[in-house]
């Protein structure tokens, strides 16, 4: 497809519609499993908290793929590598629907090799989109997220239902929890083909001769932790992200164990309130382009998203489907709609040819948080039996983001800033060790005075 003889709103406009459509259907994979986890499960006779290994391992892949990831984009091309990275996720599927256990792990990896999907699009959209409306184009293209969440929220509880009746055989086939995960894999795959046309144009800035050297992997991680501007995003997309992963994980499982709802109400609250970050990413990256810096945006999105984690945690068998779907909504607005504003943040404090390798470390701090949380949810599900304690817990560190992204950049390290806490603590400690020596003298002195007078 030859779109360079089009005016550039349209280019604009495919190039997000093609971003859009393959990060809608790479979270569409991310969510299949959690969606499916309560079934498979049974199947195998093991413990729900298996889940938090899985997105563990997957997570690992994707922190190794975020990292890497920017000299095979500018040597292949952003649509390439989108299109080698859904095939790969697409193997995860049909990697679950063959029922053998022992080969889930490698279905996890080739999942978490979906975390080149941002970068890509990132280095795609950097090339075509005008600065000034970056925060908005980038918020609708990460709109694939909630729209990820909506198909895969109906489409998988749908083809769980799905019976088929062969006339032939005079005997029906219902379709389990591994063929939802095949037929999903088919559908992924064809957003491949549909990519295809647009490969040419958009992979034209494409460097064949760039060197893939792991090394940049230290200088970009290095650029990141020494920016100020980017370590703040970086622990922003942190935290954020660990909320993310956690409500992707277990919400649906919760509402099913935890609560005793059906696969189909569960389902349904996921994809209602995933819908609404639809609409919320887009409001942000308006509002981060036009009244408020993006910064500012994200401070308080982290905030109210701390606040969303905290309610999830109360949730109880006495509460409303319509009260669960609410703060379900506010948990959605906020914990699932920064990516946009905070990528087209990264993409205005870097070059685009480093866009995309950028990108790729901050948002291995998110992979990193998407490791972690689940894992740690798991664990204290495990040891509690309680879905609630995880979101309560795992709320502190999204506090902490938006507080710090709320105020100016802190120049010095990450590192001085700990040291430099923990001497405040210390000195704090001291003082007020010291404070009590001397009440404790001044309570004994007076005891003493008064003893003496009578």
């Amino acid at each position: 497809m030859n779109l360079g003889k089009y005016d550039w709103k349209i280019v604009l406009t495919v190039a997000t519609l093609s971003m859009l459509l393959q990060n809608t259907f790479s979270y569409v994979c991310q969510i299949t499993m959690p969606i499916l986890a309560d079934r498979i499960a049974e199947n195998f006779d093991i413990s729900r908290a298996w889940l938090g290994l899985y997105l563990f391992v997957q997570n690992i892949a994707s922190i190794i793929t975020a990292m890497c990831c920017g000299g095979f984009i500018l040597r292949y091309g952003a649509v390439r590598i989108s299109q080698w990275a859904l095939l790969m996720m697409g193997g995860s599927l049909i990697i679950i629907s063959l029922k053998i256990i022992w080969l889930y792990p490698i279905g996890a990896v080739l999942l978490g090799l979906g975390g080149v999907l941002t970068p890509a699009s990132s280095h795609l959209l950097a090339r075509v989109c005008p600065p000034k409306i970056a925060a908005l184009i980038f918020s609708i293209k990460q709109t694939g997220v909630p729209l990820g969440s909506l198909v895969g929220g109906l489409l998988i509880p749908f083809l769980l239902g799905v019976s088929v009746y062969i006339s032939s055989l005079k005997t029906s086939i219902h379709v389990d929890a591994f063929g939802a995960a095949f037929i999903t894999a088919l559908l992924v795959y064809f957003i491949i083909i549909i990519l295809q046309p647009v490969r040419d144009y958009f992979d034209s800035d494409r460097q064949p001769d760039v060197k893939i050297s792991f090394s940049n992997v230290t200088n970009t991680m290095k650029k990141v932790a020494s920016t100020p501007e980017l370590r703040d995003l970086a622990f922003g997309s942190f935290s954020f992200g660990g909320l993310q992963s956690i409500f992707a994980g277990f919400f649906i499982l919760f509402l099913i164990d935890g609560l005793g709802f059906s696969e189909i109400e569960a389902g349904k609250a996921f994809a209602i309130s995933s819908f609404t970050a639809v609409g919320a990413r887009i409001l942000w990256g308006y509002i981060g382009s036009v009244y408020f810096s993006a910064r500012i945006v994200l401070g308080f999105i982290g905030m109210f998203a701390g606040i969303a984690s905290i309610l999830t945690g109360l949730y109880d068998e006495a509460w409303s489907y319509t009260l669960i779907i609410s703060v379900a909504i506010l948990y959605n607005i906020t914990a699932l709609s920064w990516h946009g504003i905070l990528l087209a943040e990264i993409a205005r404090l870097t070059s685009r040819e480093t866009v995309a390798s950028i990108t790729g470390g901050v948002l291995a701090f998110t992979s990193i948080a998407m490791m972690i949380y689940p894992a740690i949810y798991g664990i204290l599900l495990a040891i509690t039996n309680s879905y609630s304690t995880g979101f309560i817990l795992l709320s502190i560190p999204a506090f902490i983001g938006g507080l710090l992204l709320l105020r100016s950049p802190i120049k010095s390290s990450w590192l001085g800033n700990i040291k430099s806490i923990l001497f405040n603590i210390s000195r704090l400690y001291n003082l007020l060790y010291a404070s009590l020596v001397v009440a404790i003298g001044i309570t004994l002195g007076l005891t003493i005075g008064i003893f003496n007078i009578w």
